[in-house]
């Protein structure tokens, strides 16, 4: 431990060089975070094009492939040529008197038309359409005569029965005598070939017209012609001879029919007959006797109830008035009375006169005694032609009455005697009704009897061929560079959805915008990764200005500049989980900062896994687990130089699992603090952060943690939790660094083009 506390005699004693330290505020404010401006978000439209172009060798890949797969499918397809012929349905019969009545014609509506497409389609009329073009005899419709292709030959499973051998064919049951088959019947030959015939036939309706399109295909283009034609042929033949059986079922049903309703007719006449003589019902001209009688009392009865009511209305009318001291005179009758009417002009006469003599004459002169009696004879006159007049109102009265009284008792008796005769009459309607309906039933089948006579003779199909079908010039099924194009585009869709799937399911980090959005760090550096066989350690003595040393540049000053204040000595380099190239990293910053004339010592912590001694090709018998137990070695034990470079190395040493705390321990804290006089820089390889705990506590006793994450690889959760765990274990963290960064292909990730700008200096940008 003296070893440590003081300054070891076995260090190298070099002066401390003086570094100048950049000012605060001359790269970054002090109180502002190392942080540079955000990258522009892409559109959605450019990131998916994007996204694409990344893949396009995928693409193009499955687009040659299942475009080419689909070509030789096409090219391997037989060819099949479309004859069309076309049937006009709905075609009207000729017009024989009313035979239509009897046999309606195809009646030309949309379902009547469809229902005619499923008859053509029929088995019956293809069982004659295959004897008719004797399609038993072709292989291309007879299955039992085609030669097996070669796939079905290599296929059969008796063929590769035979070539099993006899031990395997006992364990798998082969070798056991299998029942032959019984041989198909020739019903089942037939269904077979209409099974054939009919998938080779397609019938459908044109449009919105009454015209059927009957369309046949065949490896041969007569053949689909005649099959066509031959199908639309036999389907008006089956609809003629349908509609003469039919007029033949109706012939035989008449005849029997009439001669059933002329007996019928016969004897419901005479029942009729019978009925009316043994109940004495006789009719007038439309209706019978009783019945007459009864309607013309009716409208007696009903006049003489109207003459009643009217007499009654006048003769009280009058009496009302007489009862409420209106007199005589305002009663309607008087009033229209024309004598009353003269005797009443006379009285006003007389009354004038008299007023002027009792005006001229004085009121006791003698004349006025006559002009009064005068004027009294007219009065009584008028009152006693109002008594007469109401006294006439009271005979009318009771002369109607007395009519209609009359006529109500002959009108019941004539009910009575309607009543009866009702009830007689009710049984002979109904035998009138049964002999109208027997007469009426015979007149009509008469008629169509008539009518039906001799319309079999003229009777033709509801349909008629209006175009026959012609040999196809040229092949009409498959259609190969429809299928090869469908091909090429199903091809390049599968693979950019495959492209798409890959990109989504790509949770790892490809720009360097990703892990500032994500994690709110700078990244100081983008190392790229070396191709050839040439060790990355080496490569930077051999070619000190190539991308990969540029890159180590920017970490370095990365670092430096994310403390404003001190340059950081101690520096550790950690990582989420194990292959992220933390060590290849460390061994080649060493050899870059130590080339350039720095003191530089590489310390191995992963002592799980060391690397640093078989990269520099030095022992790992003594090392960093050496000076931490209780009995340290001597320095020159554990530290290393490499020659080429001047870079001092110490090795992880011998550890085990019980020594991992030491890595916390105050011990390697006073470690660090003597390396860190006597080095300019401290670099440490540790192990993953989320693999071992130790990693954590070491953080704290660095100035500066630099996190690795690997180009494409490192899961961006991983990486998000070892930051927290960094973080919150009170680490410094100076930046993150994105290793083996591929840069052709980071170039297609890329959004921003390479600056120079010492704001920008931190950024991934390399050519």
């Amino acid at each position: 431990m003296d070893q440590i506390s003081g300054t070891p005699s076995r260090l190298p004693r070099r002066p401390p060089a003086l570094r100048a330290v950049p000012p605060p505020g001359r790269y970054l404010p002090e109180a502002q975070p190392f942080r540079l401006p955000a990258a522009p978000e892409p559109d959605g439209l450019g990131e998916t094009l994007r996204k694409l172009w990344r893949h396009r060798g995928l693409i193009l890949a499955c687009t040659v492939v299942l475009g080419g797969i689909a070509t030789f499918a096409a090219w391997k397809m037989p060819s099949y040529y479309v004859s069309e012929a076309r049937v006009l349905v709905g075609v009207s019969a000729p017009r024989v008197l009313n035979v239509e009545s009897v046999l309606a014609d195809v009646s030309p509506d949309a379902e009547r038309v469809q229902n005619e497409g499923f008859v053509l389609q029929s088995r019956a009329i293809a069982l004659q359409v295959i004897d008719q073009l004797k399609l038993r005899d072709d292989p291309e419709f007879n299955p039992a005569l085609r030669t097996p292709s070669t796939w079905a030959r290599l296929t059969n499973f008796a063929n590769l029965a035979e070539l099993v051998p006899e031990p395997v064919k006992g364990w798998l049951g082969l070798g056991a005598p299998t029942k032959p088959l019984p041989a198909p019947t020739a019903e089942e030959k037939d269904n077979r070939m209409i099974d054939t015939v009919l998938s080779r036939v397609d019938v459908s309706t044109l449009g919105r017209s009454h015209v059927l399109s009957v369309k046949a295909e065949s490896q041969n283009p007569v053949m689909a012609a005649d099959l066509a034609n031959t199908l639309a042929d036999r389907y008006l033949d089956y609809q003629r001879r349908e509609k003469i059986a039919s007029m033949d079922r109706v012939d035989k049903y008449l005849m029997g029919r009439i001669a059933e309703l002329r007996e019928q007719v016969k004897k419901s006449d005479q029942a009729v007959e019978d009925y009316r003589r043994s109940n004495d019902l006789y009719k007038s001209t439309g209706s019978s006797v009783t019945a007459q009688q009864l309607n013309e009392l009716n409208s007696q009865l009903i006049a003489a109830q109207t003459a009643k009511a009217e007499a009654d209305a006048r003769l009280a009318e009058a009496q009302e008035m007489r009862k409420g001291g209106l007199g005589g005179e305002s009663v309607p009758d008087v009033l229209r009375s024309p004598l009353i009417t003269s005797l009443k002009q006379q009285l006003a006469d007389s009354e004038r006169r008299a007023a002027e003599m009792s005006a001229t004459l004085g009121s006791r002169h003698p004349s006025m005694a006559n002009a009064r009696a005068e004027v009294g004879t007219i009065n009584g006159r008028v009152q006693a032609e109002v008594a007469k007049i109401i006294d006439g109102l009271a005979r009318e009265a009771r002369t109607t009455t007395a009519r209609y009284e009359a006529l109500s008792k002959n009108f019941e008796r004539l009910k009575q005697q309607m009543g009866t005769v009702n009830d007689k009459s009710i049984g002979l309607e109904a035998l009138e009704r049964d002999a109208t309906v027997n007469r009426n039933l015979l007149e009509a089948m008469l008629v169509r009897a008539k009518q039906t006579m001799g319309t079999e003779n003229i009777l033709e199909a509801n349909a008629k061929l209006v175009s026959a079908a012609a040999p196809a010039q040229a092949p009409s099924y498959p259609p190969k560079s429809l299928i090869a194009v469908l091909g090429i585009v199903g091809g390049l869709m599968v693979g950019a959805a495959i492209a798409l799937m890959r990109e989504s399911g790509d949770h790892t980090f490809r720009r360097a915008d990703q892990i500032e959005a994500m994690t709110g760090l700078p990244v100081i550096a983008m190392v790229p990764q070396i191709a050839g066989r040439t060790p990355p350690a080496m490569q930077v003595l051999r070619q000190p200005t190539s991308a990969y040393s540029e890159a180590l540049r920017r970490l370095h000053i990365g670092v430096e500049l994310s403390e404003a204040a001190e340059s950081p000595r101690t520096i550790m380099f950690s990582s989420a989980t194990p292959s992220e190239g933390k060590s290849v990293m460390v061994s080649s910053l060493g050899r870059l900062l130590a080339s350039n004339g720095k003191r530089v010592l590489l310390i191995d912590c992963d002592w799980r896994s060391p690397r640093l001694h078989q990269i520099f090709h030095c022992g790992n018998r003594a090392g960093l687990a050496s000076l931490l137990t209780e009995k340290p070695a001597s320095l020159d034990e554990v530290i290393h130089h490499d020659a080429l470079s001047g870079l001092d190395i110490m090795p992880a040493g011998p550890w085990n699992p019980r020594q991992a705390h030491l890595l916390g321990s105050d011990r390697m804290r006073q470690l660090l603090d003597a390396l860190a006089s006597h080095y300019e820089f401290v670099l440490l390889d540790t192990p993953p952060t989320l693999v071992t705990a130790d990693v954590l506590a070491l953080s704290r006793l660095v100035e500066k943690v630099v996190f690795v994450v690997r180009w494409g690889h490192t899961k961006q959760e991983n990486a998000l939790e070892a930051l927290r765990q960094i973080v919150d274990a009170q680490g410094s963290i100076a930046g993150v660094v994105m290793s083996r960064v591929v840069t052709k292909q980071y170039r297609q990730y890329g959004y921003l083009a390479p600056s120079y700008e010492p704001a920008k200096a931190s950024r991934a940008s390399f050519n």
